[in-house]
C-alpha cells in the first residue's frame, strides 16, 4: 500500500496492489479519502484499505507491505494505540 496527502484540501489517495507468492499482480485499487488530517492518517487509511481488500478477495493469509514503518509497527503490537490513528489501527 501507499498513500499521498493533499494538505490544502484535506484529502488523500490510497493505492493498493495484490500480488501472489510469485509476485504476479492479481488486483489493484485506488481510493480517494476526504477529511484526512495528516499524512500519518493517510498512510493508516491505506493500510486499512489493504486489509479490507485482502478480506474481500477471500485471502486466508496476507502480508501487508507499505512504506510507513510507524503504521506497520503499530499494527504489529497488542498495546492499545492512543494516537490520532488509534481507531484506524484497531480496525486493522
Amino acid at each position: 500500500f501507499d498513500a499521498t496527502f493533499d494538505i490544502r484540501n484535506s484529502r488523500s489517495a490510497s493505492v493498493l496492489v495484490v500480488r501472489d507468492q510469485n509476485g504476479v499482480i492479481k488486483a489493484s485499487k485506488s481510493i480517494l479519502h476526504s477529511n484526512v488530517s495528516s499524512p500519518f492518517v493517510a498512510e493508516a487509511c491505506a493500510c486499512l484499505e489493504a486489509t479490507k481488500l485482502g478480506i474481500e478477495m477471500g485471502l486466508g493469509s496476507v502480508t501487508i507491505m507499505g512504506d510507513s514503518k510507524t503504521v506497520i509497527n503499530k499494527c504489529q503490537t497488542t498495546v492499545r494505540d492512543k494516537s490520532i490513528i488509534g481507531a484506524i489501527i484497531k480496525d486493522i
